[in-house]
């Protein structure tokens, strides 16, 4: 998926437009901090890159194109009835049963799904929509 960039930093020249682009550093340790940024690459012309800090764009809007993308891959949304065919990483509760249908609660940009409020929480996996 091609995701887009849109700049919000009112000092660029850039402001408001809107390029393909995509995160080429994401900075998995975030604190909390407010010196704490990602950097965005953009194309703001055939042949001509520019790089920008998560600062300078429109973070929320580039994340919900990566969960569009997820939520497009796993073939569900939050609120859908699954069957879970196959586990990726993550953490599940004790007695948790791959077999009975479990509703998704939430899925994040990054792949991971919650079922049931939190009883297994899945790094992307597969599943068989059954509502």
């Amino acid at each position: 998926m091609e995701t887009t960039i849109r700049i919000i930093d009112p000092k660029s020249e850039y402001l408001n437009q809107e390029f393909k682009g995509a995160c080429i550093y994401y900075d998995i340790h975030h604190t909390g901090g407010n010196n704490v940024v990602d950097l965005f690459r953009a194309e703001i012309k055939p042949g001509e890159k520019k790089t920008f800090y998560s600062t300078q764009i429109d973070v929320p809007h580039y994340e919900n194109q990566l969960l569009q993308e997820r939520i497009n891959e796993l073939g569900a949304n939050v609120g859908d009835t699954v069957i879970i065919l196959e586990l990726g990483s993550g953490s599940y509760k004790a007695n948790f049963d791959m077999s009975k249908p479990y509703l998704i609660t939430n899925i994040t940009s990054s792949g991971h799904v919650q079922f049931n409020n939190g009883e297994a929480d899945i790094f992307r996996p597969k599943i068989q929509k059954i509502n």
